[in-house]
């Protein structure tokens, strides 16, 4: 893509962020809604998944930075999306000090103003529950990563326990009136799948001291290529 183009793409991905669900409080929010259950496990869960990141990295949804001290110092690029501008704020305040050199770019994840195949890793964290076109988003990774590449996310998915799943089910509604769009009772994995993805999950739990719209949480990554694992 020519500079121009780019310079274009990214324009119009800008506006287009705008229109995302967020404001000042809900940034101001999201830290300490988490912290509890960064304490008690999410927080290595993070880790774990981040530290698999390799060569030019882009993270969708980066949101306020908590996954920036887990990337390794080995990758060749870093490049940080997030469409709330509060959210996007918080981020190149810490990327400044806790990942020198990171790029931060406002872009919603159904339109990503970067050329085809440019990244060897995509990292989404809590990000596919919030989009208002999953399917749209999760194809314009597949377009963004090289054939080779690989998208490491860790997602919260709708319960198939039989209090909790109904129970998602009946406050999708309100909570996305009150958590920016999130979706809370949302199959990520097999919409995954569904976009030709090989799909391996690392790890899968409902133990986290989290509210009961944001668990149960699955870590896992997957390949341009179609099938797999895609057990929640």
């Amino acid at each position: 893509m020519d500079t121009d183009s780019e310079r274009s793409r990214r324009a119009e991905a800008e506006l287009l962020a705008d229109q995302v669900p967020g404001s000042r409080l809900s940034a101001r929010l999201y830290d300490p809604i988490l912290w509890l259950g960064e304490r008690t496990g999410l927080s290595r869960w993070r880790r774990n998944l981040v530290s698999g990141a390799a060569g030019r990295v882009m993270e969708l949804g980066a949101g306020t930075g908590l996954n920036l001290a887990f990337y390794p110092g080995t990758i060749e690029e870093l490049v940080l999306v997030e469409p709330d501008r509060h959210k996007a704020e918080r981020l190149a305040g810490k990327a400044r000090t806790a990942a020198p050199g990171a790029e931060v770019v406002r872009a919603p994840a159904e339109l990503l103003p970067f050329a085809d195949g440019r990244f060897d890793t995509v990292v989404a964290t809590l990000v596919f529950c919030t989009v208002a076109d999953p399917m749209a988003a999760i194809r314009e990774v597949e377009r963004v990563l090289k054939p080779d590449g690989r998208l490491l996310f860790l997602e919260h998915v709708r319960s198939d326990g039989e209090r909790l799943g109904p129970l998602q089910d009946r406050l999708e509604r309100p909570w996305m009136k009150v958590a920016d769009g999130c979706h809370c009772n949302r199959r990520t994995v097999p919409l995954i799948r569904e976009a030709g993805f090989d799909v391996e999950i690392a790890a899968s739990a409902d133990r986290w001291l989290m509210l009961p719209t944001t668990r149960p949480l699955v870590r896992g990554s997957a390949r341009p290529g179609g099938g797999g694992d895609v057990r929640e």
